[in-house]
């Protein structure tokens, strides 16, 4: 019987040899891009030049380092508790920044990808027919030769060593892009909250102020009848009636234009609730929103890391610095190291024969030689766009110092104004229940009973406002500050660090 010669694998020796050169330029990887500082910017001991006292008055700010997660609920209004909570849950804006962190987050894990082995495997069969040659005559002729079927398999394997750092910084540019997301989350989640708290007190107060508009209106119907009784009886003259005429026009004027802020105000809040303009909605009314007696307010320090713009800021520096390390890093030679394991047989039993195996190892090192200078344009681009990021970081730091001392002085003079508001319009209103009992007792004449009236609606007009501005300028305090995103996005926490619950209305 006759012996068939053994068949063996190729040896692998070869390409064992270039492991410990490959393992070597993997581990030199070193990152070429320049170290670029962080950016910084003032940090004021204060937020005014003069400290925001008054303790005189009917609202104390309590500092602290803990930003309030849930400030809402410091009005004590059920309803406007439900209202933020509807809107977080449906308001579309907000859904599009998570659906963008999710995105970024998704882009981060394809940069982490950049690290790791790319495998793959190509699996194919062909039926062809190739040209032999053969002769004619003396002339040599190609003619077709016998079908025949090709069956190839092979497993490749790539691999990038990043010896100078570029997917590193790609990776450094993902996660900076995923934090800018989160910030901008939280910033929405933060304008979300101060939007649906606006828009509830503007209605409220617009509702209010139709409604003492309508009791003003009631009061001048009723004092023009007496006046024209009067007349009828000759006791005023035709230049008192007109007077009040006018008086009781007005005060009818003024309730059209309030009924449609309200309407407006209403409109908004069912937007930012996700939902149609004429979905019914459960409003507080201005006298069912209470505020506390201490507001908690964010010391300068930890306002650079509690709002979200300041973060998203600080984020958007990493990433430009991030982009001038891979511009760097794309001046310098790309090496890639490839493998592969596979099969080539014409017969499906010849496939898995050792005889038809085919294996390869290599390397491959791309440098770039000239190409008109774009690759250090783009580096010098890079850092321009990074100084622009530190530029606007110090920009965002600055704006956000003074929205808060705006806004701190704002919360301390509608506190003084409301004090001095509700006393006068106690006093108006007194005065006016004063002159219409001597008008009818004869003891003032029209004029000073109307100098009266105008003075209280006035002031009862002036007092509701001030009591709308002081929640107002309180809710602004709040998102001035960041406060109102939650630390962790897939779990909200509804309740945060509050004050006393005592009222100081």
């Amino acid at each position: 019987m006759k012996a068939h010669p053994s068949t063996h694998l190729p040896s692998l020796r070869s390409g064992y040899r270039l492991l410990p050169l490959l393992a070597a330029l993997g581990l030199a990887g070193c990152a070429v891009g320049p170290h670029l500082p962080a950016p910084t910017a003032p940090l004021p001991a204060r937020y005014n030049q003069h400290a925001v006292t008054g303790a005189q008055q009917t609202q104390h700010l309590q500092w602290t380092e803990g930003q309030s997660q849930s400030w809402w609920r410091l009005f004590h209004s059920p309803l406007l508790n439900g209202l933020i909570a509807r809107a977080t849950r449906n308001n579309p804006d907000l859904a599009a920044a998570q659906s963008s962190l999710a995105q970024a987050q998704a882009l981060e894990g394809v940069a982490n990808a950049g690290f790791l082995p790319q495998l793959g495997a190509n699996l194919g069969a062909a039926r062809q027919r190739a040209l032999r040659a053969g002769t004619n005559g003396g002339f040599g002729t190609r003619v077709p030769g016998n079908p025949y079927t090709l069956l190839l398999g092979s497993v490749d394997i790539r691999y990038n060593s990043d010896v100078f750092g570029r997917q590193g910084y790609i990776l450094k540019d993902a996660r900076a892009q995923s934090a800018v997301a989160r910030a901008e989350l939280h910033q929405a989640q933060v304008f979300l909250g101060g939007a649906v708290a606006q828009a509830v007190i503007t209605a409220a107060s617009a509702h209010a102020q139709a409604r003492l508009a309508q009791a003003m209106a009631k009061d001048d119907a009723r004092l023009l009848t007496l006046i024209r009784n009067e007349y009828r009886l000759g006791a005023q003259n035709l230049q008192t009636v007109d007077e009040q005429e006018a008086v009781a026009e007005a005060a009818a004027a003024r309730i059209p234009p309030l009924r449609a802020a309200a309407s407006t105000a209403r409109h908004q809040l069912a937007a930012l609730l996700g939902t149609v303009p004429d979905a019914p909605l459960s409003l507080p009314s201005l006298t069912e929103l209470r505020l506390p007696a201490v507001i908690p307010t964010l010391v300068p320090s930890a306002l650079l890391k509690n709002r979200p713009d300041i973060q998203a800021a600080r984020a958007e520096t990493a990433a430009a610095a991030a982009e001038v390390g891979v511009a760097t890093a794309n001046l310098y030679p790309n090496m890639d190291i490839s493998a592969s394991l596979g099969k080539a047989a014409m017969t499906g039993g010849m496939f898995f024969n050792p005889a038809s195996t085919l294996w390869a190892i290599g390397s491959s090192l791309a440098a770039p030689i000239y190409e008109g200078g774009a690759l250090h344009a783009k580096k010098r681009a890079a850092m321009d766009h990074w100084r622009v990021a530190t530029d606007r970081y110090r920009a965002t730091v600055l704006n956000a110092f003074r929205q808060v001392a705006d806004a701190l002085r704002a919360v301390r003079s509608a506190d003084t104004t409301y004090t001095h508001s509700k006393a006068a319009a106690r006093s108006a209103a007194s005065a006016y229940q004063l002159a219409v009992a001597r008008y009818r007792d004869g003891a003032v004449d029209y004029a000073t009973l109307l100098n009266a009236e105008l003075e209280a609606q006035k002031d009862e007009t002036a007092a509701v406002q001030a009591r709308a501005q002081r929640y107002l300028d309180s809710a602004a305090l709040f998102v001035a500050m960041g406060d109102g995103w939650w630390q962790d996005p897939a779990t909200p926490q509804p309740f945060g660090p509050t004050a006393p619950a005592r009222s100081s209305e």
